[in-house]
């Protein structure tokens, strides 16, 4: 404690002041009213955002609960004493007489707020700087859904900078005020939604589609107090997935594969280029088409998968083959797996009783090959049925499912056909076991 504090908290006038908190006692709680504030004599405090403790004051001298009485304001933590505290106690309606008497303790005041300003100004220049540097869009709206704050990424998305969008509503950004406004009250309703895909508006006059995931700030007492908004766009996978409707529509791919036939056929070696960058291609496609149906299905099903609820995860995996098509894609049918590796749900679309069959059934003998930091693996499999009792030869592509906290809970299976695959594609086992599963 400095000298000037010393003498301060000795003067016989400040002794009314003091006062004596047992361990673990309540000197104020986040969001009173109350504006005491409070000059530290011996002891340890400890301050609380929430249930988090992020702090400890040891130092005598130190001064508490000052910010509430300077600005008017609840109070933004909790301070409770970790031992016996001895501490003065000036009431609100005190604490001008005893600053105009005594400066030294506004002075401390001050020295100890410009430390902490400073300190917060590192910081958030600090998270500035890794913010610009995240491929993702980050966007901070406040309660009212108001812009506050968005990096480099979301200028980039967005063709604006945060200057031009500072204050503006969040509304702005997106081309279908009735899809944002119906996502804003799933969320502040405690909807379940991980991501949403929305159209933005963009100065160029492009649609561009991304897809949004929110965070929602709560304070202290619940309430909530702002947004973060995650965005990245998703524009060059929803083209993709419209030219393969229209393609397989007009049965382009079996035209295209047709003409590179007849063409290599009569025009030999210079051909063969261009026939291969149409099998790349188609690969390519294999490959977006897999990753982005894992990640639409996971987050469909884990919600559901939370509260064991088979039959709704039943129908999401048989609207998957009724709307979107994968057995063009060599899938013809998905498995739901538990930490333990059996079967709880499954689905084929062309041998239902098959899929039924499975349900029950282990994988935990068959062997997951892959990286082990990677989140699938390829599974080569025998399963016996009518035709083939000794069982047939699969392949299969199994997806982790984990719980926020990163445990695994859940695999997805996708039953592919390997002679479909490798006729419509070029891809046989060993080219599968190349192909990256896990590309953002």
């Amino acid at each position: 404690m400095k000298e000037k504090m010393q003498d301060i908290i000795k003067q016989p006038d400040m002794q009314q002041y003091a006062k004596t908190f047992a361990p673990g006692e309540t000197l104020f709680l986040q969001g009173d009213h109350s504006q005491d504030m409070y000059i530290l004599i011996n002891g340890k405090l400890e301050v609380y955002k929430g249930d988090k403790k992020i702090a400890e004051l040891t130092e005598p001298g130190t001064t508490a609960g000052e910010l509430s009485f300077l600005f008017g304001s609840i109070r933004t933590a909790t301070i409770k004493a970790l031992d016996g505290v001895e501490a003065m106690m000036i009431p609100a309606d005190q604490i001008k007489g005893v600053l105009r008497k005594y400066p030294s303790i506004a002075h401390e005041m001050t020295l100890r707020l410009a430390s902490r300003l400073e300190e917060t100004t590192k910081i958030m220049h600090g998270l500035g700087e890794l913010n610009d540097r995240l491929p993702d869009a980050i966007i901070m709206a406040d309660i009212d859904r108001n812009i506050l704050s968005w990096n480099r990424a979301a200028e980039e998305l967005h063709g604006r900078t945060w200057q031009q969008m500072k204050g503006y509503p969040l509304a702005d950004l997106y081309q279908d005020s009735q899809a944002y406004e119906q996502f804003m009250s799933d969320i502040q309703t405690g909807n379940s939604l991980q991501e949403k895909e929305m159209v933005v508006k963009h100065p160029d006059g492009n649609k561009r589609f991304v897809s949004t995931s929110t965070t929602v700030l709560y304070d202290g007492h619940h309430n909530v107090e702002g947004f973060i908004f995650l965005s990245r766009d998703v524009t060059s996978i929803k083209d993709l997935e419209k030219k393969y409707k229209r393609m397989k529509r007009w049965l382009i791919p079996s035209i295209v594969f047709f003409c590179v036939a007849i063409i290599s056929l009569f025009f030999t070696l210079p051909y063969f280029s261009r026939g291969n960058r149409i099998l790349d291609y188609k690969k390519e496609t294999f490959e977006t088409r897999i990753i982005q149906d894992s990640r639409n299905i996971t987050n469909a099903v884990t919600a559901h998968l939370a509260t064991e609820n088979l039959a709704a995860i039943d129908g999401i995996m048989q609207a998957f083959f009724e709307n979107e098509s994968p057995e063009h894609f060599g899938i013809t049918g998905l498995a739901i797996l538990d930490r333990n590796k059996k079967v709880i749900s499954a689905y084929s679309a062309k041998m239902r009783d098959k899929a039924t069959a499975i349900i029950g059934s282990s994988y935990s003998g068959i062997k997951f090959k892959g990286d082990e930091t990677a989140a699938y693996k390829i599974l080569t499999l025998f399963r016996a049925d009518k035709k083939h009792r000794m069982g047939t030869r699969g392949v299969e592509i199994a997806y982790e499912i984990r719980q926020e906290n990163g445990e695994i809970t859940n695999w997805l299976i996708f039953q592919l056909e390997m002679e479909h695959l490798d006729r419509e594609y070029g891809i046989d086992t060993k080219t599968l076991a190349r192909i990256d599963f896990q590309k953002d």
